[in-house]
Parts: structure tokens; C-alpha cells; sequence
């Protein structure tokens, strides 16, 4: 509703296969607006981001209604950051990948032959220009650029861009992939009904998309075998081979063999 509302979505859907990030965006943090901040989306970063320390300035924001905090598609030169939140002490930003890769990019490396500030290139690369958009926006508040996708694409992103150092020097990235966001939804301790019917539904759509982990492997295995004792093995069947060889022979006769 949010992507249509945004215009991300024609109003007669033509252009829906090619939104789909759009569409999950909006489905997907439009419903956490309803629940409070510290209980809901917070509690589901602070558990699953990477780094992990990261968590822990997540974990220092006490925010109930937040729903005027985030801003999705905010326009800036650079590009457009899928939500933007602004609390008091932080702001952060959040990319939303879905089965699509990074929408720019190219081979700058601030980690090779940087002697100085003056050898430091402006990568294209999408999340560094967001983390520019981020570092201006933020001043003098923390800053964080989370980066949403597969579990996959997730590790070898930030990697890749870790090595790089393409990031702003005050902004952190950090990321959380769709699997680990279902996973500490499905352990969100609720007692509203109101927020536990949102979060199934949100659930509900994370698992149709496919990133439902298999998170569990329940094997029976026999009893452990106890080297002190001793094992009797019996053989149930036998075989019996009878050879017939008292049958007489006449000189004189031919004999005759078939197969």
C-alpha cells in the first residue's frame, strides 16, 4: 500500500515485477509502524544485526510510537535510501534488497595506496553513496546504514565493501538478512493481540517469499553402545548343499550332458 501510495507502484500495477523490492519495503516496515519501536523492529535489529555490536545503540533507544520517525523514499541527489529513521541520537538508513543486486558499483578501493584524506575516492558503489546521504543528514547523531537482503548477499556485500573502505568515516554499516528478520519475529515475546496479528502477517509473508531457515534437525539416535559389555550375534538361516554321487556307471555307454 505504502509503494502505491508513493508512487512506486502505477495506479494499475503494470509496473508491479518490477517494484517487488518497493512493494516488500512498504508491506513489511509499514505494519512494524504499529508496534511500538522498543518491543517490535528494535527488538529485531538489536537481536539479529551484524555487527553485533550494533545492537547495543539499538537497544538505547526507547521509542514507542515511531511512525513519524520514518520516512520511506526520501529524495536526495544521490539517490533514494528505501526508509530513513531519525531518533533523537540516531539516524539510519536502511537499503532493501529482495532478488536484485546493488544498483551501482564499480572498482574504487580507499584501501589501496591511500596515504592520506586527499587519496580518498567517492565510490558510485549504491551503499556508499547512501552512506553520503546519511553522514550529511545525520550531523552530529550517530549514523547507521542497514542493509537488508538474502542471507548470502547480505555477508558478501558487506564484505566487499568493508575491504573497500567505501563507506563515510562516521556512518557504521551493518546488515540483517530476511531470514534472520523472520526468525526474531517468530521469537518477539507479544502480549497485544493487536501486534501479534500484525507480526503474523509479516510472518506470514516473509515465509511465502522463501526465507524461511531450516532452523532444526530432529534425529533419534539409537542407544550408545557400552564398550564394557559384550554382543552376541546368532545367525538366523543356513544353507544346505547336497551333492548326489552314488549313482552307477556301465562301461560301454555314451553319456550324454545338456546345459
Amino acid at each position: 500500500m505504502l509503494a502505491e501510495i508513493q508512487g512506486k507502484i502505477s495506479q494499475t500495477g503494470s509496473n508491479l515485477s518490477d517494484r517487488l523490492e518497493d512493494n516488500l519495503t512498504g508491506n513489511v516496515f509499514g505494519a512494524l509502524r504499529y508496534i511500538p519501536f522498543s518491543i517490535g523492529f528494535g527488538e529485531v535489529i538489536a537481536n539479529g544485526v551484524y555487527p553485533k555490536s550494533i545492537g547495543l545503540d539499538i537497544r538505547s533507544i526507547h521509542q514507542d510510537f515511531w511512525a513519524d520517525k520514518i520516512n520511506f523514499w526520501p529524495y536526495d541527489r544521490e539517490g533514494e535510501i528505501d526508509a530513513l529513521i531519525e531518533f533523537e541520537d540516531l539516524i539510519m538508513g536502511i537499503e532493501v534488497k529482495y532478488k536484485s543486486g546493488l544498483s551501482s558499483d564499480d572498482e574504487v578501493s580507499n584501501n589501496i595506496d591511500k596515504q592520506n584524506e586527499a587519496d580518498i575516492h567517492n565510490s558510485i558503489n549504491q551503499l556508499a553513496r547512501e552512506s553520503r546521504i546519511i553522514a550529511r543528514k545525520g550531523k552530529h547523531k550517530n549514523k547507521l546504514l542497514l542493509f537488508i537482503a538474502d542471507r548470502r548477499s547480505c555477508k558478501e556485500v558487506y564484505e566487499d565493501i568493508i575491504a573497500r573502505d567505501i563507506i563515510e568515516n562516521d556512518v557504521v554499516l551493518g546488515y540483517i538478512s530476511w531470514q534472520e528478520i523472520l526468525l526474531q519475529l517468530k521469537n518477539l515475546q507479544l502480549t497485544n493481540p493487536f501486534h501479534q496479528i500484525v507480526v503474523q502477517d509479516i510472518i506470514s509473508l516473509l515465509t511465502r517469499k522463501g526465507f524461511e531457515d531450516f532452523t532444526t534437525m530432529d534425529i533419534k539416535l539409537c542407544e550408545p553402545i557400552n564398550d564394557q559389555d559384550y554382543f552376541k550375534f546368532d545367525i538366523q538361516s543356513t544353507v544346505s548343499i547336497s551333492f548326489e554321487a552314488n549313482l552307477a556307471i556301465s562301461e560301454g555307454f555314451y553319456y550324454e550332458f545338456s546345459r
